[in-house]
């Protein structure tokens, strides 16, 4: 009974992943592509944390609506403190990624190596967002609380949080980390000249969808 259940959250999280999520993802991962698809491992660099923090959130939903199903559907409805942390996250990303550009600009004109970004900054904050998206009340996420809470053990529960997660993060992982980062990267090299022009404009975005989501103008 527990494998068809796996199973089936596998595939109603695929389903999400494919639909939704697609879309809910974009505002974050895109912006950051933008300055680091130039290699295939640069994009799975970005696209890995993110997804990461998806499927750890989804576990640890599962995890907790086996104590109390009806506290986490709480949460999930009034989930001011996740936007006010996703939207502070997201912001920070975009400052981030605009110290990154002008710095390493810095740094070439005096003929210093290039920095490689905020590689190790934004593994954390890319795992982070991941993680705060994740808590969105949709029908999906609400069927994996259902199921999870009449879990007969905890390791139940976090396998069926387990596999909605990875079900959810797969096609977008592979969406932006194989197919649109190609893209990303081909438009790039073709534009060379406003290459600068775009990362910024690229930052911006995100920085902006970080303040649109801390105002509670853009609910996800």
């Amino acid at each position: 009974m527990e494998t068809l259940s796996y199973l089936s959250l596998f595939v109603i999280g695929l389903s999400y992943g494919s639909t939704a999520c697609m879309f809910t993802c974009m505002p974050f991962l895109s912006p950051i592509l933008v300055q680091r698809s130039d290699t295939l491992k640069r994009s799975v660099e970005v696209v890995l944390p993110f997804s990461l923090g998806r499927i750890f959130s989804y576990t640890m939903i599962s995890a907790a609506a086996l104590s109390s199903a009806s506290v986490i559907k709480a949460v999930l409805n009034d989930n001011a403190i996740f936007q006010l942390i996703l939207g502070i996250f997201t912001m920070m990303m975009g400052l981030l990624m605009l110290y990154g550009i002008f710095r390493k600009n810095k740094k070439s004109c005096a003929s210093a190596p290039p920095l490689p970004g905020t590689a190790g900054i934004g593994k954390f904050g890319l795992f982070g967002i991941g993680a705060m998206v994740a808590f969105n009340p949709c029908a999906p996420v609400l069927t994996l609380i259902a199921l999870a809470a009449n879990s007969k053990t905890l390791l139940d529960a976090l396998g069926l949080g387990l596999s909605f997660g990875i079900g959810a993060a797969l096609i977008p992982f592979l969406f932006y980390g194989f197919f649109l980062s190609r893209i990303i990267g081909g438009l790039l090299r073709e534009f060379r000249a406003y290459a600068k022009m775009i990362h910024i404009a690229a930052s911006l975005f995100l920085f902006i969808t970080g303040v649109l989501i801390l105002n509670g103008h853009l609910i996800l």
